[in-house]
């Protein structure tokens, strides 16, 4: 039994451990001041979708947490739904704003046709309901949206799109302007990062009927398919230098987490050949596929990560994690190491166990 006036760890612990998929997790953190029936959020991704996609999960100190159910009213064309992103904005009649992407159609078209949409609600638990808004109308491949403010001020949104015009082929990050009630890009996209390391790889010999790519013909050709995804901004280390947290590699695959850090007024990617990952996969210790990270500022101060994780085995269904974020002597940010199972904390919730 737990006993819950006791403190406890959440670091690498599922916040709510199911059988179901629990991919692109979100953190909403209600700001001070504001009614809400709980402080922290988490909203999912899952392959099951009903008239309402993105299930969520709400907490009061991060430890307990409580599956309210989905909160995306969708419409009746099957599609895929990808990687919410939640926001409050004050002054909205409905102030609970959240971008996301969807395909076209379901199947092989789950991939096709993937736009930053908008969507708002009154409340962070929903329903949350599309207003219309596309704010990348014109980019076939748009997925994994961030939204931070830059130091300057500005709000800034980054996401995922595709490069196929030269190589490495594969998917990259970039960053524009948004307006302040997130309807609007105000900026053309400028580059984060692409490919460029090993670990970057999602596939050494990938099919994409559904894309065009010059000088491939799909009937008799593959593409070396790299992935660097769900961006992650806003962040300042100690020393003052921006950081950009990204996923690269294979969600089933290896998968993990690298930096971006200001040098110069450039960003340079520091997690190479090997080395400063904020996460990566310890089979060993049956931890497998960690990334797609959001960062979070607990009421404690403390900084974290929700990520998702597969636990036990590399074909476990993804769930969402907690994570403390830290930084080392030289400004570059990293997790805590992953415990051994015999050390893992409790990974059973308040409110359901696994398989419920």
């Amino acid at each position: 039994m737990v006993n819950e006036s006791e403190p406890r760890p959440v670091n690498y612990r599922p916040i709510h451990p199911e059988d179901a998929d629990q991919g692109d997790p979100y953190p909403l953190v209600v700001p001070r001041g504001v009614e809400a029936a709980y402080r922290y959020y988490v909203y999912v991704t899952t392959d099951v979708v009903t008239p309402k996609a993105f299930p969520v999960y709400a907490s009061n100190d991060l430890v307990h947490w409580k599956a309210l159910g989905p909160t995306l009213v969708t419409d009746s064309v099957p599609r895929a739904y990808w990687a919410p992103c939640i926001c409050y904005v004050p002054g909205l009649a409905r102030p609970y704003v959240m971008l996301y992407s969807r395909s076209v159609g379901a199947g092989e078209e789950a991939h096709v046709g993937h736009t930053i949409r908008r969507a708002d609600s009154e409340r962070p638990e929903g329903p949350f309901i599309d207003s219309g808004h596309v704010l990348t109308p014109d980019i076939d491949f748009a997925i994994d949206p961030d939204v931070y403010r830059a130091p300057d001020g500005s709000l800034r949104l980054a996401y995922a799109t595709d490069f196929v015009s030269d190589a490495p082929l594969g998917t990259g990050i970039v960053e524009v302007g948004v307006s302040e009630d997130l309807t609007r890009v105000l900026t053309p996209p400028s580059l984060l990062a692409r490919a460029s390391e090993d670990w970057h790889l999602y596939d050494a010999k990938r099919t994409m009927p559904w894309k065009q790519i010059p000088s491939v013909d799909w009937s008799t050709q593959t593409v070396v398919w790299n992935t660097v995804e769900a961006p992650v901004g806003g962040l300042i280390n100690p020393r003052g230098q921006r950081v950009y947290l990204y996923s690269g590699g294979c969600f089933f695959g290896f998968y993990g987490v690298g930096a971006l850090v200001e040098d110069g007024g450039k960003l340079v990617n520091v997690t190479r050949s090997g080395r400063n990952f904020v996460l990566r996969p310890v089979p060993e210790l049956g931890f497998h596929g960690p990334g797609h990270c959001a960062w979070l500022r607990g009421l404690d101060g403390k900084d974290y990560l929700v990520a998702h994780a597969r636990f036990g085995s590399p074909s476990a269904p993804r769930n969402a994690m907690l994570v403390e974020l830290l930084w080392d002597e030289q400004g570059l940010p990293y997790c805590p190491p992953v415990p051994a199972p015999s050390q893992a904390p409790e990974t059973v919730s308040k409110d359901s166990k696994r398989g419920s």
